[in-house]
């Protein structure tokens, strides 16, 4: 087996890993999945959560791993943008003992997988609310700088958002709903369990609340289908500022990704819905572009 001849894409979310490997033609070898890999919460999180995925990796395609770390690798972070976190990641991925790699942002790759390595603009609505442009003048990003202090329409900020109107409902400050009624149960009518719990709860835990919201909106729960429009208007707000920044070129397409995309779309303003188009590829495409074009660029 000739290590040149295969490549891995990783995609370290902020509530998830996926990582495939892919040979040179491009055919799908292995596909696997961990936890989360923010290296603005926890470098070593993420070093885990790689190394867990590689071995995985490793064992559905019956790869022996020190072969797996000769592969030419891309791999994209959440919490890059972050210089420190950043500097520790990459002396620490060294201890992995991947040969060859490139790093950037989740929301690069993700932008050239959209894109299929072309200029592009995504917004990618995960656990946190980034959009990003690439075209021939650079990289251009709005948003995407954490929770609890940014990352507003994003699965973590609807969990957060829940959280405080549960409190509001329990103070009597905010009028019921089947969600908060659900809530309230779930905490076994404890102002003091919401409370703990909120104390210690990270993005990732924030975000599992939205599942509960995409589903009571579905039920139309008042409250609910609020927070979804209002998650939809935080991504009006970052498509027109993207394209100010970047000066967009009205041929240069606009993809919305990430995993509560799909609970939104319906209420964004049907003059940017004509704007999206569906993304040609994933993250981990992105990431496979980049090794793949950063060794070409070496020859």
């Amino acid at each position: 087996m000739n290590a040149s001849d295969y490549f891995v894409g990783i995609d370290g979310g902020g509530s998830k890993t996926h990582l495939r490997i892919v040979s040179s033609s491009g055919k799908v070898i292995a596909e696997s999945f961990a936890g989360p890999a923010n290296i603005r919460l926890s470098v070593d999180t993420a070093i885990q959560s790689i190394s867990e995925a590689l071995i995985m990796a490793s064992k559905i395609a019956n790869i022996p791993l020190s072969q797996i770390k000769k592969f030419q690798t891309g791999i994209g972070v959440a919490g890059y943008e972050v210089q420190t976190a950043r500097e520790e990641f990459l002396k620490k991925i060294q201890k992995i003992g991947i040969l060859e790699y490139k790093l950037q942002s989740d929301a690069y790759i993700a932008c050239l997988g959209a894109h299929n390595g072309n200029f592009g603009s995504i917004i990618i609505v995960g656990t946190g609310v980034v959009g990003l442009t690439i075209n021939k003048t650079g990289k251009f990003q709005v948003g995407g700088w954490g929770f609890p202090h940014g990352d507003e329409g994003g699965a973590a900020w609807l969990g957060l958002e829940t959280i405080r109107q549960l409190l509001h409902y329990c103070d009597g400050l905010a009028e019921p709903t089947p969600l908060l009624k659900y809530l309230q149960k779930r905490f076994a009518n404890k102002v003091e369990n919401i409370t703990e719990w909120a104390c210690y709860a990270n993005a990732s835990q924030f975000a599992e609340l939205a599942r509960d919201v995409f589903r009571y909106a579905k039920k139309k729960d008042k409250f609910a289908e609020f927070l979804l429009k209002k998650s939809a208007s935080e991504v009006e707000q970052i498509y027109l500022a993207l394209k100010v920044k970047a000066k967009h070129n009205p041929r240069n397409t606009f993809s919305l990704l990430g995993g509560v995309a799909p609970f939104i779309f319906d209420y964004l303003k049907p003059s940017i819905k004509k704007q999206l188009n569906k993304p040609l590829g994933d993250a981990c495409d992105g990431a496979i572009l980049m090794i793949r074009k950063h060794i070409n660029h070496l020859k």
